[in-house]
């Protein structure tokens, strides 16, 4: 059984035990490893827009990504996307190459744990994506943790410095949002 969140802007929180690790980056995925234009359609899925991203590719920037990771084997991902939502974490994952998807150990938003409801479902995209990071780290509990992401609004002040903020139009194309990264996850490997 699931609990229910306390306010409009608690996410909602599920009963069961997420598997954890001691070092978790929360990952998003437009405008961090590819340009935030990204659409849906019903029968052609994701794809970049033609319009507002010429010359972008999903996933253009996901060999910094992995680049950045080398040094940090055992830094785990967290799925912190709508693509949590669309296509699901389990289709998200087979588009991705498998020493990425290998780190995975959940998403901040899953079905078969959060429940299928649409109740469910609206809280958690009502949720500013700090908030529904944080509690993800609330149910995961690991000893540190660092989110790559370019929703910053509402951020909780008290976890900021765990943010790596990315320009949606950049992501981690950005020299400076790459040394960001590695200066926190060199930090988490310190403490």
């Amino acid at each position: 059984m699931a609990t229910t969140p306390a306010g409009p802007l608690s996410p909602y929180i599920p009963a069961s035990a997420p598997r954890s690790a001691d070092v978790v980056l929360y990952l998003d995925l437009d405008g961090v490893v590819h340009h935030e234009a990204v659409l849906w359609h019903p029968r052609h899925g994701i794809y970049m827009s033609p319009y507002k991203a010429t010359d972008h590719a999903l996933f253009e920037w996901l060999p910094i990504l992995e680049e950045e990771l080398a040094p940090h084997p055992s830094v785990a991902l967290v799925l912190s996307s709508t693509w949590c939502i669309r296509p699901g974490y389990a289709k998200t994952l087979q588009r991705l190459p498998e020493q990425l998807r290998a780190r995975f150990i959940g998403g901040t938003y899953h079905k078969r744990v959060h429940g299928a409801d649409p109740w469910s479902l609206a809280s958690f995209r009502s949720t500013p994506r700090g908030m529904q990071i944080l509690a993800d780290v609330q149910r995961r509990k690991p000893r540190h943790w660092v989110a790559l992401d370019d929703d910053i609004e509402y951020w909780p002040q008290d976890a900021i410095g765990n943010l790596v903020a990315c320009e949606g139009t950049t992501g981690l194309s950005d020299p400076e949002v790459r040394r960001e990264l590695r200066y926190k996850l060199q930090q988490c490997a310190a403490a």
